[in-house]
This record gives C-alpha cells, sequence and structure tokens, in this order.
C-alpha cells in the first residue's frame, strides 16, 4: 500500500510530471539524433575513427563543463538555465539540416554541433537533478530518479528505431526531429510553477567562488566517492560499446534501420532495470547491485566475438544495461536526498564531473582500436576492460557500508522542501 501511494504521489505530482515529460521528449529527441550522427559521419567519409571522434565530441563536454554548470546552477535560475540550454540546443540542431539541404556538412560542423549539445544537455541535467528536490518529497528522491531512469530507457527503445528510420527517409529528419523535442521540453519547463532552488538560502558569493565545495563533500562521503570513481572507470565502456555495437552491425551488413531496432532491444534490457529497480533496491544491498552489475557486464562482453546479427549484438548490450538504473537509483537517488541545498548543483556537478571524466575516450579508443586492429581485436580489449572493473568493484571495502538511509539522508537534507 504504502508503495502504491507513492507512485500515485509522484504520478500526481503536476510540476514532476510536467518536467518529466519534457525531458522524455527531449531524450526521445536525443536517442534519435545519437544514431544519426555516427551514421552520417560513416555515410560522408567512411571513417570508423571519424565517427569515434564525433563520439568523444559528443561526451567530453560532460567532463568539460560539468563544475561550471553546477556553479551556474547554484548561482543563477535553474530553470530559466533549463529553458535557455533547450533554446540554444535546437537552434544549434537546426543548422544540420540547413546544411545538408545546401549541401555537403563540413565534418567540422557535425562535431562542433555534437560538442556544444553535450556541453547544453551538461547544464540542463545539472539543474534538473538540483531542482528535482523542490519538485518531489525527500523521501521519494529515489523512486523519483528511478523513474526519470525508466524514461531514458523508454527513450532508448522508441528513439533509436525512430532515428534509423527518420535516417532512411532523409538524413536530415533525426536532427529535425531532435530540435523539435528541446522546444517540447523548454515549454513544459516553462509551465512549471515550483522554483527550483530557494533564494536566500546561503549568502550570496562571488561568480565562480567555491568551486571545489562540491567535490570536497563527495570526497567526505566513502560510499558516493567510491561510487564515483568506479562509475568513472566504467563509463568509457558504456559509452564505447554503443559506437562498437553500431560497428559491429554495419561490419556485419546491417542496415541503418536494423542498427536504430538494434538500440530499441537496447532501451528494453534498461527499461527492464528500471521497472525492477525500486523493488530490487528494497530486497539487496547497494554493494550487491554493484558488484552484480560489474559481473554481469564481464561475463556478456565476450559474446560480442560470436553475434553477427544486429538483433543479437543488441540483445548482449541490453544485458549490460539491465542493472543500470538499480545502481544508478542508489548511487544517484541517496546522493541527491543527503545533499544540502546550497551545493545540490555543485555536488552534482562534482559526481558529474567524475563519473564522466574519462567518459569521452570510450568512443575515442573504440573507433580508432576498430578501424586499425579490427572487430574482434576491440572486443577482446573491451572484455578485458570489463573483468578487470568486476575484480575491483568486488574489492573495495568501502562499498559495504551502503549509501546513507533514509533517516540520515533526510536529516542531511534539512530545510529542503516537499
Amino acid at each position: 500500500m504504502v508503495r502504491r501511494m507513492r507512485r500515485l504521489r509522484l504520478v500526481n505530482n503536476r510540476d514532476f510530471m510536467l518536467l518529466w515529460t519534457g525531458e522524455a521528449v527531449s531524450q526521445l529527441g536525443s536517442q534519435a539524433s545519437t544514431v544519426a550522427f555516427p551514421l552520417l559521419v560513416l555515410s560522408l567519409t567512411g571513417s570508423a575513427a571519424k565517427a569515434g571522434i564525433v563520439g568523444l565530441a559528443k561526451w567530453l563536454p560532460l567532463a568539460l563543463t560539468a563544475l561550471p554548470a553546477g556553479m551556474a546552477a547554484d548561482r543563477f535560475d535553474r530553470k530559466r538555465l533549463m529553458i535557455a540550454s533547450d533554446a540554444i540546443r535546437a537552434l544549434l540542431l537546426a543548422t544540420i539540416p540547413i546544411a545538408l539541404w545546401l549541401g555537403h556538412p563540413p565534418f567540422f560542423q557535425i562535431a562542433g554541433v555534437a560538442f556544444l549539445d553535450g556541453c547544453l544537455f551538461t547544464v540542463s541535467y545539472v539543474a534538473e537533478r538540483g531542482a528535482l528536490p523542490h519538485v518531489v518529497e525527500t523521501e521519494q528522491l529515489p523512486d523519483a530518479v528511478t523513474q526519470n531512469e525508466a524514461r531514458l530507457f523508454a527513450a532508448n527503445i522508441v528513439g533509436p528505431p525512430l532515428g534509423g528510420l527518420l535516417y532512411t527517409i532523409g538524413r536530415s529528419l533525426p536532427f529535425v526531429a531532435d530540435a523539435c523535442s528541446s522546444v517540447v521540453s523548454l515549454v513544459t519547463v516553462a509551465a512549471t510553477r515550483a522554483t527550483f532552488q530557494f533564494r536566500s538560502h546561503a549568502p550570496r558569493r562571488e561568480p565562480w567562488s567555491g568551486f571545489a565545495e562540491g567535490l570536497k563533500w563527495l570526497w567526505g562521503q566513502p560510499f558516493f566517492r567510491s561510487a564515483a570513481l568506479l562509475f568513472a572507470a566504467g563509463n568509457p565502456l558504456y559509452t564505447g560499446l554503443y559506437l562498437l555495437a553500431i560497428l559491429l552491425a554495419k561490419h556485419h551488413g546491417a542496415s541503418s534501420a536494423a542498427v536504430g531496432a538494434m538500440f530499441a532491444l537496447v532501451g528494453v534490457g534498461g527499461l527492464f532495470g528500471a521497472l525492477l529497480a525500486s523493488p530490487l533496491r528494497r530486497r539487496i544491498s547497494a554493494r550487491a547491485a554493484l558488484v552484480g552489475e560489474a559481473w554481469l557486464v564481464g561475463c556478456a562482453m565476450p559474446l560480442l566475438l560470436i553475434a553477427h546479427a544486429a538483433a543479437l549484438i543488441g540483445m548482449i548490450v541490453a544485458v549490460a544495461e539491465f542493472p543500470t538504473p538499480l545502481t544508478n537509483s542508489f548511487v544517484s537517488g541517496y546522493r541527491v536526498a543527503a545533499t544540502p541545498d546550497h551545493l545540490q548543483g555543485r555536488v552534482q556537478a562534482a559526481g558529474t564531473l567524475t563519473t564522466m571524466s574519462l567518459a569521452w575516450l570510450g568512443p575515442l579508443v573504440v573507433g580508432f582500436v576498430f578501424e586499425h586492429a579490427g572487430a574482434n581485436a576491440t572486443v577482446l580489449m573491451i572484455t578485458g576492460w570489463a573483468a578487470l572493473l568486476a575484480v575491483v568493484t568486488t574489492s573495495i571495502p568501502s562499498l559495504r557500508a551502503g549509501p546513507p538511509g533514509r533517516a540520515q539522508a533526510a536529516s542531511s537534507a534539512a530545510g529542503v522542501p516537499a
């Protein structure tokens, strides 16, 4: 009964649902263009390495702009930051269809749009996480984060096949769809009634002062610190794996539509993980979730050596994605609940900076290794990295204590409104 009431309360929360819906549409558009970016580069240049560079451009901003984004989210109006980010993203994405209509878009333009889109996504992402405690009750934050994970993986189901289909019809259409999705997100954020931060919670500081406060808070929490470092080591594996799946599928003759359908299967795996995250979180420990994810991924990666069909590749990647919502709900949900409001942006930025600091390396390395050493060598490299991560995760002692309990999180987050 209690669990059902929590679900109903989140669903009936007007501002949460507006925020959730707008971001769902935006992520749907982003997933459509995420498939289209490497497909467009491969069609224009035929280079897996250049596809990897575009992947680098997409992921590098998460490391470069996380701390400035966090400072901005704590100093300026978070809602206005999200609206401005959506507006600029829409304009940037619209330049690719215009360039395709005029002729042959240069590679630097495609990479530049991917990079700037990643920068603005980081600003919006950090601001949204900081706003979440002002939209839902403190004890609901882990469940709200889980629903956000479900939103992401639902977009992963629909977005990639939609992007593949739109790309097959016309190369510019996925980017048009993504630009329109940013406009929808802008409208829904503007329609929320809640303020996304306290107006006078902390004394005013000079711009960009206290830059290291978020990192200091994060580093003082043993579980969150260890989880952030593990995610930092694991995220290049995931970002590289997405490009590797595309390259393997195209290497074995898959069409653009089949590549999109392959990522829909990946989304199904993540969505199932999101649906089961809440009940699993109440039955297993955070350490068990993190260790289980590491070994599941390590065991799944060698199967890519024998997977030649796009559907089979998608199912293997889906297995790797299945536990992600559970581990994210443990780490992100309780971290948001435990963070004081005046540090929300900076702590989220510190977490994003740490966890995504090497994410850009994955597609870059995968693209170059695939082009110069071949498919099997790339799969073996990914497999070795996954196995090493599994061993390290199992051996870290600070994960045994788990994240702060709900009472401790609520105490740490004193002053955060329902």
